[in-house]
């Protein structure tokens, strides 16, 4: 039989069904554009430790790791060192990247300077008597980034921290006074999903919310439900361009805004506890590319 090209990967459907354009196992291949199959580069370690978190800027110049306690450049500079060995998280914007760690957060301008964020750092880093523009100490007229938020993210001017109430299984997200950052208002600047919140993703026409088993998309005046299952914990969301976000649920790959499952009726594979993926450029090809920490179930292969 003569393929001129395979469709890709297919692991749902009865292999017998299968026409032979269709892969029931492809391991260390790429799938090009015109369907050709290649052989995967390989890899070479070029780091070794203990690292727990690793960010990169979105123009690739920069790049951020939590290695042991410490937080530093990729080549090894250290930041910071911190005081918690809770899971790190990142957001970025205007080139400065905000980290946070529910305990432990600051703000890394592009010369990998640190600055603070939370209002009491600020006080402690500019003096008690801290002012803004005019004149005002803005430090007594809002409250700070809350303790014990983990994933954060900006989005149409605000930074958004999420904090989970596993008594009552809900995550409350705050969010700053617009283009405040360390401005919060916890009397009313916040909505409230259920579950635990694991991802948020900006996006034009909303900030996607992920939790452990459901998805969202939060749009400034209320929250639709766009799936009834959830995401990986991890950092794996990625913009492709201006026209949707991809990140990766327990069900595979999705895209949003507007949602759709981009792998479920043709692959499934266990998703993994923790998750972290990007988009890749190589080759005049765009992967999305995932890396797992092996487990969870598939959902629905075929058997």
């Amino acid at each position: 039989m003569d393929i001129k090209a395979f469709r890709g990967l297919n692991n749902v459907t009865d292999p017998l069904r299968l026409g032979a354009d269709w892969l029931v196992q492809a391991d260390n291949v790429n799938i090009l554009d015109s369907g050709a199959l290649s052989a995967r580069d390989g890899y070479s370690l070029v780091a070794s430790g203990n690292y727990s978190a690793i960010y990169s800027t979105f123009d690739y110049r920069r790049c951020y790791v939590v290695k042991s306690t410490v937080l530093q450049t990729f080549e090894g500079v250290p930041l910071l060192q911190l005081t918690s060995t809770n899971p790190m998280y990142w957001a970025e914007v205007n080139d400065n990247v905000y980290f946070n760690n529910g305990v432990d957060s600051g703000v890394i301008y592009p010369d990998h300077s640190l600055g603070p964020w939370r209002n009491a750092d600020l006080s402690a880093a500019y003096g008690a008597g801290f002012k803004g523009d005019d004149g005002t100490d803005l430090t007594i007229l809002f409250d700070t980034l809350p303790l014990n938020t983990d994933v954060i993210q900006h989005w149409q001017g605000r930074m958004y921290a999420a904090q989970y109430v596993a008594a009552d299984n809900y995550t409350v997200v705050w969010f700053s006074e617009p283009l405040a950052f360390h401005l919060f208002n916890n009397d009313s600047n916040f909505f409230m999903v259920p579950g635990q919140v694991l991802m948020m993703a900006p996006h034009d026409k909303g900030l996607i919310v992920g939790t452990n088993n459901r998805v969202y998309a939060y749009q400034g005046e209320g929250i639709d439900q766009l799936a009834d299952y959830g995401v990986v914990p991890g950092q794996h969301w990625s913009a492709d361009g201006d026209e949707r976000t991809l990140f990766w649920t327990t069900r595979g790959l999705c895209a949003a805004l507007p949602f759709t499952n981009l792998t479920e009726r043709q692959v499934s594979v266990a998703p993994g506890v923790s998750a972290g993926g990007t988009i890749m450029r190589h080759g005049g090809q765009k992967r999305y590319v995932v890396a797992l920490q092996q487990g969870g179930a598939a959902f629905n292969p075929y058997v």
